[in-house]
């Protein structure tokens, strides 16, 4: 029988026809839509994955549509913070977020959570029972990984924020950052993890866009905060439902009995009222969110919103909200987790600060910046290194641990580049003079990486081999050694004591392993922080004492003590006086607090802390082994003493040049070889000045 005999009953599909119609569709931009109309054509709330399962309606939580839409592919706006209490929407907008981007095809992204516990947690009892529920988008995956979601046109990755291999080994398009307050403040050496994250973006320039959403924590050292004061920071404005006056509900008007009093006429507003309240502008309502920051950059918008906001019957009445509020009042201790989790802002607490102008006024007139002061016997540097700098501070210790702060310079180099540290080590080989005027080298330095370990670890190496190696300094005295450290501040909040022995850490790029071979020692600052506060509060106390007596300072019993130069009250720029601190010195010294509630140190963001971190480090080295002035005999001290600042002889003074310089003279550099120029202000990482 002849094929050609055979009747078909199916029609076979034109192969050409097929073949255009795919790509027609293939050229074919997919129909704009929002993040928030998204959610509410496709997305299915998986029973036991929220309070109210089935489909989800923008319209049951209206403060989260415009914070949604923001994250939409076709707006211009590429940061978005959310600073927001507890459980009040913010992780569903990053699901609704994550699903609209796999749906569409954008691109890759992130989704990155503190720790991989609660990455795993993220993925498995959020992400996937919300697929789940979703057959067309779980369709478009092909992989069963938890933590990686390949899918046409990109891959999901959840990663974990404290591991410097999750960090680097990614990019992304979009970036959504989780609880980002609970991120590490230095992973591997490269500064804080979700800077390290936002960097994984920046190929994609002004296409890409974050996300962070945050309960924030410490007032000061949040980054949620930070990030919110940065964007335009808009606030939810609803209308009094009795006589229309726009207002934000703010917890001053909270009432005991869980009312709020309209900001007008104090009207009393109940919660069933919110059904009417918290609708926004073309969609039923009147609300709307509302700028409050019109400097900000118009792609960086912000948001805050607190547990008053939630909707009616989910999350905590207004009730609920006054007698947590009143319970924290009786009990202090419970008041950081009212603002935190109720307030949704940052608490703060009971903080030691020193006032910057206070400690400079500390500085003694006569005694000069670049020679060493009688008592000084031991000098050791502290070095910190910014974008285009490494800052140096180089004091001295004597009996009693009593120190004075010789000198502080500035070199300009280019810290990923090792051939541009040959002034800094020039500077590290210098001598200072003494009170005798005797060359003293700096006997050990403590130098601090920070973002740039890799490269300052290629640099001791160079020069000593380890972290803790020696080196022999030629001087007009004789040889001098000199111990160089690699160093690291360590997280905790209280440190167990000063000095840790070398970490394994790796620090390297990539799989490199340099630091294993040189080793990091650890600073414990918060236990060194503690003491220069501490010195510094007793000087003043002192100084405020004598003063009140009438009575001239003991000088000597200060712990830690300044050169003041020619005394000068003000900063002249156009006739400095060299002797006394740069300006700005006093300011980065006393620029960090402690907070008592959380045990923190804490720096302000965008502040310069460069003298407070090398004071440290020069501390630190100064009891590392190479010295350990806590444990120096007194027969070692009277040696170091008859080397370096012997008795003043009669018949042969002290050299000249240890004199006060003239009014108009600026004294001999200290440094040999000379040491680079001092800069005019310490400036900040971002290149400001103080």
């Amino acid at each position: 029988m002849s094929l050609d005999t055979v009747i078909y009953d199916v029609d076979l599909a034109e192969a050409r026809e097929v073949v255009a119609s795919a790509w027609e569709r293939g050229w074919q931009l997919p129909p704009r839509m929002t993040v928030s109309q998204w959610a509410d054509t496709y997305r299915i709330i998986a029973k036991g994955a929220g309070a109210e399962p089935g489909p989800w309606r923008t319209a049951r939580n209206p403060i989260l549509r415009e914070i949604m839409d923001c994250l939409s592919d076709h707006s211009p706006v590429r940061v978005v913070d959310f600073m927001k209490s507890a459980q009040i929407g913010a992780t569903e907008i990053g699901i609704n977020w994550t699903c609209y981007v796999i749906d569409r095809g954008a691109d890759s992204m992130i989704v990155a959570q503190p720790v991989k516990d609660l990455a795993r947690s993220w993925a498995a009892s959020k992400f996937d029972p919300a697929v789940m529920e979703m057959p067309g988008l779980l369709s478009k995956l092909d992989t069963d990984n938890t933590l990686e979601k390949r899918y046409p046109g990109g891959t999901m990755w959840v990663i974990w924020a404290n591991s410097s291999k999750q960090l680097r080994q990614r990019t992304a398009r979009y970036i959504f950052e989780d609880e980002v307050d609970e991120y590490p403040r230095d992973v591997g050496g490269q500064g804080p993890a979700d800077q390290q994250l936002e960097a994984r973006a920046m190929s994609y320039g002004d296409r890409a866009k974050l996300y962070r959403a945050c309960t924030p924590t410490i007032a000061g050292a949040s980054a949620i905060e930070t990030g919110h004061a940065a964007g335009d920071m808009c606030v939810y404005v609803v209308q009094c439902p009795h006589c229309g006056a726009e207002q934000t509900l703010e917890e001053e008007r909270l009432q005991p009995n869980g009312t709020f009093a309209c900001a007008a006429h104090g009207c009393v507003i109940e919660e069933h009222h919110k059904d009417t309240m918290l609708p926004e502008r073309g969609y039923g309502g009147t609300a709307y969110w509302k700028p409050t920051n019109l400097a900000a950059d118009p792609f960086h918008r912000s948001f805050h919103a607190w547990a008053a906001y939630a909707p009616l019957g989910l999350g905590l009445s207004w009730k609920d909200i006054a007698d947590k509020r009143a319970e924290a009042q009786r009990d202090p201790a419970k008041m950081p987790g009212f603002r935190n989790l109720v307030l949704g802002l940052p608490h703060e607490g009971e903080r030691s600060r020193q006032d910057a102008d206070v400690v400079a006024g500390l500085a003694e007139p006569g005694v000069h910046r670049g020679y060493v002061p009688r008592g000084g016997l031991v000098l050791t540097a502290g070095v910190d290194f910014g974008h285009d700098r490494a800052e140096v501070q180089i004091i001295a210790t004597g009996r009693g641990q009593r120190r004075w702060v010789v000198d502080y310079l500035v070199v300009d180099l280019d810290p990923t580049r090792l051939e541009t540290y040959v002034t800094l080590d020039e500077v590290l080989l210098g001598t200072w003079k003494s009170c005798a005027g005797v060359d003293m080298a700096i006997t050990a330095v403590a130098v601090d990486g920070g973002n740039w370990t890799e490269t300052v670890a290629q640099f001791v190496k160079a020069k000593v081999a380890t972290s803790g190696g020696v080196r022999a300094i030629e001087t007009r005295s004789g040889f001098q050694m000199q111990t160089v450290y690699l160093v690291r501040g360590r997280a905790e909040r209280r440190s167990e004591r000063a000095v840790y022995r070398p970490s394994k850490t790796e620090v390297g790029q990539g799989e490199k392993t340099l630091a294993r071979s040189v080793g990091v020692w650890g600073v414990g600052g918060s236990v060194l922080k503690t003491m220069v506060y501490g010195w510094l509060t007793a000087a003043v106390a002192a100084r405020a004492a004598a003063s009140e007596a009438g009575e001239p300072e003991d000088l000597a019993a200060r712990m830690l003590r300044f050169p003041g130069g020619r005394g000068d009250e003000v900063h002249d720029p156009l006739n400095p006086d060299v002797g006394a601190m740069p300006p700005g010195y006093y300011k980065g010294l006393t620029v960090e607090f402690y907070d008592a509630d959380s045990g923190y140190w804490i720096r302000p963001k965008g502040a310069a802390n460069e003298p407070l971190d090398t004071i440290v480090y020069a501390i630190w080295a100064s009891l590392a082994p190479a010295v350990k002035a806590d444990m120096v005999r007194e027969s070692q001290w009277e040696a170091l003493e008859a080397r370096f600042q012997p008795p003043e002889d009669l018949f042969n003074p002290a050299p000249q040049a240890l004199s006060p310089p003239a009014a108009q003279a600026a004294p001999t550099p200290p440094v040999t070889p000379s040491a680079p120029p001092h800069r005019s202000s310490i400036a900040t990482r971002d290149g400001w000045g103080l």
